[in-house]
């Protein structure tokens, strides 16, 4: 109860605790029996008085439920509406996954003629598309060239008639279906230039260049202006390293933004100058002194500083203006995509790229008889894909993920990392962290994938080896990481029902 006093100078008692219509209602009631026992005595259902007072204590409720739903809507653990659960989850660092991609490991074979391999000798480049022979076709994709000519996992055997089989093995492949999408950059620049991709569930963006010449690079965030990258390691260490790690500044970047309706959105850079900072913000040093009495260190004395400058600057990236953005990025994943093994032997799509340009012209007939014969098969199934992830665990892998700091430190750390890598590298379905027994120093991870029934199945090698590379980068240098699959253990229930019949 709160004590106020109006214009009569007469003390009301008001109590502020009332939060639904009955509360409302029976203290409008007994407000009216204290302060006018004259005006008012019939409080019937029947009285038009109190069709006026049940509407307002309705609405009382109304803006009471209103007022606390637009403040649970601010944190994320009480949030509701799927549009703030995702834009609050953003802003704490974790990106939602919608369908996830399922992966494995294919070997793809040709047969050439002994007289003439040499010379024919040829690669299948990545993007290469296959799909397997269930009931429901889903079509996989290799991220990597498939070059017959490197002896990296690769065996021969001689089939008689002067014909040798080549058979590549651990080739990586994903599920899904790359599109691409192009859309014209404004002619004047648009800092943090946002662009809505017209698929839903996209798993990866592959690739964005503009024609201009450029690559853009995704990153984190926009304040990332480096990234690493791998050159190709030609020393006689190739064969323990197959890249030099190097970075390298990047000026043309983007960052990702996914929407609870399932779309993807690009958001740009805030320069809109491709000039040098130095050259548009002003060094503090030339206004130390004036330059007639000390000169101009940087060589460059302005007589003012232009404020919007500031706002050109390429510290956020670079926006793009007046070229044409392409888009390359994968779609498809699930349940579904979990495919079983010995299943994957359909060759749909290949780009051959021949060691000798003119292979193709001198050897037509023994070409086309090798293109033939090719032939992929996959010896493990395919597993990690999932389907969109559910509301509440966004909720709580949002929290642990801004918990954690980007660093693995606590068992729980190490559980949520896992469980938030990319899409594109295969999803862990169950995940539980322990102290390794042997170690004292390491952790184990108990992992578990999903396949296309909905049940409970080991992760493949690829997966295990996408987690073990992820978790490096975030785990204590200190510690060691053990993989291990869970136990599956499965438990079923018989039962009838016997209709009664009670008439």
């Amino acid at each position: 109860m709160t004590e106020i006093t109006n214009s009569n100078n007469k003390v009301r008692d008001i109590n502020y605790l009332s939060k639904d219509f009955n509360s409302y209602r029976e203290n409008l009631i007994e407000y009216i029996k204290k302060y006018f026992p004259d005006q008012w005595q019939d409080f019937s259902d029947a009285s038009g008085g109190m069709m006026l007072l049940e509407m307002v204590a309705y609405m009382g409720d109304s803006l009471s439920y209103l007022m606390d739903k637009q403040v649970n809507e601010c944190f994320i653990d009480r949030a509701f509406e799927p549009r703030n659960i995702f834009n609050l989850s953003q802003n704490l660092g974790y990106k939602p996954s919608f369908l996830t991609p399922s992966t494995t490991n294919i070997s793809v074979s040709a047969t050439f003629e002994d007289s003439v391999s040499s010379a024919m000798i040829y690669k299948i480049r990545k993007g290469a598309t296959f799909s397997n022979l269930g009931n429901s076709t889903v079509t996989f994709q290799s991220t990597e060239d498939i070059d017959f000519s490197s002896e990296r996992n690769r065996t021969t055997d001689q089939i008689g008639g002067g014909l040798t089989t080549y058979s590549i093995s651990g080739v990586p492949v994903i599920s899904g279906e790359t599109r691409t999408f192009s859309f014209e950059a404004p002619t004047i620049p648009k800092p943090f230039l946002k662009i809505n991709l017209p698929d839903s569930s996209i798993t990866e963006i592959l690739s964005v260049s503009s024609n201009d010449g450029y690559e853009w690079y995704q990153v984190n965030n926009l304040s990332q202006e480096i990234i690493f990258y791998g050159d190709e390691n030609t020393t006689s260490t190739s064969a323990e390293a197959n890249s030099i790690l190097k970075y390298k500044k990047i000026p043309r970047r983007f960052v990702t933004e996914k929407s609870s309706n399932g779309l993807t959105s690009i958001v740009f850079g805030s320069g809109v100058s491709e000039t040098e900072d130095y050259n548009i913000i002003p060094n503090p040093e030339d206004y130390v002194l004036p330059a007639s009495l000390r000169g101009s260190v940087s060589g460059f004395s302005p007589s003012y500083i232009d404020s919007s400058n500031f706002l050109r600057t390429n510290t956020l990236g670079i926006s793009p203006s007046n070229v044409n953005i392409t888009v390359e990025y994968r779609v498809g994943g699930g349940f579904n995509h979990n495919v079983g093994s010995n299943t994957i032997k359909r060759v749909l799509n290949r780009n051959i790229a021949f060691n000798d340009p003119t292979a193709q012209t001198t050897y037509p007939q023994q070409i086309t008889t090798s293109l033939d014969s090719i032939a992929v098969n996959n010896t493990e199934p395919a597993s990690g894909g999932r389907e969109r992830e559910s509301l509440r665990s966004i909720k709580e892998n949002s929290i642990s993920y801004f918990n954690s700091q980007g660093r693995a430190v606590t068992l729980q750390d190490y559980q949520v990392r896992v469980l938030s890598m990319p899409n594109n590298f295969g999803k862990v379905f169950r995940a539980f962290a322990r102290k390794d027994n042997v170690n004292l120093s390491g952790v184990e991870l108990i992992l578990m994938g999903i396949n296309s029934n909905g049940n409970l199945s080991t992760l493949n090698n690829v997966i295990k080896n996408n987690v073990e590379s992820y978790i490096k980068h975030f785990k204590s240098f200190s510690d060691s990481v053990k993989l291990t699959d869970g136990k599956i253990i499965n438990i079923g229930v018989d039962f009838t029902i016997v209709p009664v019949n009670t008439v």
